[in-house]
């Protein structure tokens, strides 16, 4: 039966799957139909009896799915707005297209940037901390004299992003690729960029306590951070 309840909500979700927080909600609610149902034929009801009964508990859904498809997609066109300058701790902007925004001079501590397209974003003079990068697509996005301590940015892209003057202490930057992104004056002390793939990348920065072990890089890369003394022991020219 459970298989016929994911068919049941595979119909009623058709058309809004395009959205992350309406497939979270499907398969939060396809969870606690399927435990209702194990609960109604341990109480004694045939099969069909507790599908019925099932699908009749969650009442009428539609309302709740439009409405959450249509509050994100509002937030999904976010485009060129401004919000320098503001406290803006905490703020969920998961999964939003910021083309152009502004968060110059803006406290965004602990903010929620996963999954959201910030391509020519400006981020000066920011607070950053622990921000969540993850999934974000930083494609010629200004992170300039910002702070990033404790940022994440797992299976984040990078093309030609400015970290210059920014401080990314600390910061795991592993498994990620790199092209065109400028680290100049930017604090790498103990920063690791392990199983990393650099394409023709800035580095004018102190970066002997930058981790690079497992890293790639091309030719042009390799001999800046040579001149920098990094250590580049394990690392691979392409």
């Amino acid at each position: 039966m459970p298989t016929k309840l994911s068919a049941y909500l595979d119909e009623v979700f058709s058309n809004y799957e395009d959205l992350k927080p309406i497939r979270e909600l499907k398969e939060e609610l396809y969870h606690d139909l399927e435990e209702r149902f194990s609960d109604l034929q341990k109480d004694g009801l045939d099969e069909k009896a507790a599908f019925e009964r099932t699908i009749a508990s969650i009442g009428e859904i539609s309302e709740l799915i439009e409405s959450i498809h249509a509050n994100t997609t509002k937030l999904q066109q976010i485009v060129g707005l401004d919000f320098s300058k503001q406290n803006l701790q905490k703020s969920d902007l998961k999964s939003t297209q910021v083309h152009d925004g502004k968060f110059n001079y803006s406290n965004l501590l602990d903010s929620d940037f996963s999954y959201s397209d910030l391509t020519n974003a400006s981020f000066k003079c920011s607070n950053l901390d622990r921000c969540n990068f993850d999934g974000a697509n930083l494609t010629h996005a200004k992170i300039q004299k910002s702070n990033l301590k404790g940022a994440s940015f797992e299976n984040c892209l990078f093309d030609h992003t400015d970290f210059s003057s920014s401080e990314l202490t600390g910061v795991c930057l592993d498994n990620l690729t790199f092209t065109g992104t400028t680290f100049h004056h930017t604090g790498l002390k103990g920063t690791s960029f392990r199983n990393t793939v650099f394409q023709s990348c800035s580095f004018k920065t102190d970066v002997k306590k930058a981790i690079f072990d497992g890293a790639k890089m091309d030719k042009g890369t390799y001999a800046l951070l040579k001149g920098l003394k990094a250590n580049l022991t394990h690392v691979t020219i392409i």
